[in-house]
């Protein structure tokens, strides 16, 4: 049982106020971003297909994307925190997947008016936040862990946020559009 002990957890506070500042500021830089990047058709289809499938409960396109996002995303935090001592370098993904998200979140409330503003607050908002958080809880933890465990810890991560991603849009979105 002592594999999996995180009675010896502590949370660096170095690393979580670099973690919030740079979240953050790349929230905001994602934001003021927005306007060069609503030129790019990319951008714009991306967010009517997302607010589309999310209406429509086209599950499968939504939860692999996810999936594989958050994969990518774990892996390189584990990389980088179990090989390297420099934890702080995460911190350039954190402003990478801060930065995205803020665009998506602009771009989705402004091409989609109402409904965009629906899935934002109620899908994509609260999904992403809670990877994101899984990202640092991985950073967070992944030096306390036994070294066979390690390399399976991402996929299980990832497995209990696409789990929370599809019961947000199949349950709590799905009341929210009965209720409507």
């Amino acid at each position: 049982m002592r594999n999996l002990n995180f009675e010896s957890l502590k949370c660096d506070k170095k690393y979580f106020f670099a973690f919030l500042i740079t979240l953050i500021c790349s929230i905001i830089c994602g934001i003021v971003l927005y306007k060069p990047v609503t030129t790019n058709i990319y951008f714009r289809n991306l967010a009517f297909d997302y607010v589309f499938n999310v209406f429509n409960f086209k599950n499968t396109t939504l939860l692999i994307g996810h999936l594989l996002t958050d994969l990518i995303y774990l892996y390189i935090f584990l990389f980088i925190c179990v090989f390297t001592k420099f934890k702080y370098v995460t911190l350039v993904f954190v402003f990478l997947r801060g930065l995205f998200f803020g665009v998506y979140t602009v771009i989705l409330v402004s091409a989609s008016a109402f409904g965009g503003i629906i899935v934002t607050l109620f899908v994509f908002l609260p999904a992403s936040l809670v990877s994101i958080g899984l990202c640092f809880v991985l950073g967070e933890c992944c030096k306390k862990i036994n070294r066979k465990y390690i390399f399976i810890l991402p996929v299980i991560i990832s497995v209990i946020d696409l789990i929370l991603y599809a019961l947000l849009i199949n349950v709590v979105f799905r009341v929210l559009i009965s209720i409507v």
